[in-house]
């Protein structure tokens, strides 16, 4: 097993800079169940840290969405469906090809969503259950990965959320001067798992 591990985690570090901690630590969260909250600068990799952690796991489906204040729900979780409104009375989401249905998923700037998107995420995080009109949907979840640039502002009730995410990293910028050269002159490898 730890052969097995060793060579994914080799696999997906490839073309990767200063950033095999991290990666590191992404899987380990989707094995143990942990959602992870990287912190740190537009540009240091966040984002590929969630793409090359969805391709460790077979047939796996992602979700990536990119928070704003003007966000909502149908954006995150699915439209709502209006044949079952309209023909049952049942207000129930689309959720195929949203968070509901994705095993690894990443979401960017986490702290601007509003309290809407934020108050589903509590139960999505802690339980892995997603509440769809009548119906409690079981995730398929392996990984959460949230990032930001800055952390959640004091006094805005984001205190629940912020207590879901147990691992917390700062991702710093390569600092090695060669590896940044690499980084801006190679091609970049294929990551293939």
């Amino acid at each position: 097993m730890k052969d097995k591990i060793e060579k994914l985690l080799k696999a997906m570090c490839v073309g990767t800079f200063e950033r095999e901690e991290l990666i590191g630590l992404s899987l380990l969260g989707a094995l143990s169940g942990e959602s992870i909250f990287l912190l740190g600068l537009p540009g240091v990799g966040k984002s590929m840290v969630a793409r090359r952690l969805k391709m460790a796991f077979k047939d796996s489906r992602s979700f990536e969405y990119l928070m704003s204040r003007f966000s909502i729900p149908d954006e995150i979780f699915g439209p709502v469906s209006i044949s079952k409104l309209k023909d049952s009375d049942s207000y129930e989401r689309v959720v195929d090809g949203y968070l509901p249905t994705a095993d690894v998923v990443f979401l960017d700037e986490i702290w601007k969503a509003g309290s809407a998107i934020q108050n589903s995420l509590l139960t999505v995080l802690n339980e892995k259950i997603y509440h769809n009109g009548d119906k409690d949907m079981r995730l398929p979840l392996k990984a959460v990965i949230s990032a930001s640039n800055e952390l959640p502002a004091e006094d805005e009730g984001l205190e629940a959320m912020w207590d879901r995410f147990l691992i917390r990293y700062v991702v710093k910028p390569i600092s090695d001067k060669w590896n940044f050269i690499s980084l801006i002159t190679e091609k970049p490898e294929d990551c293939v798992i």
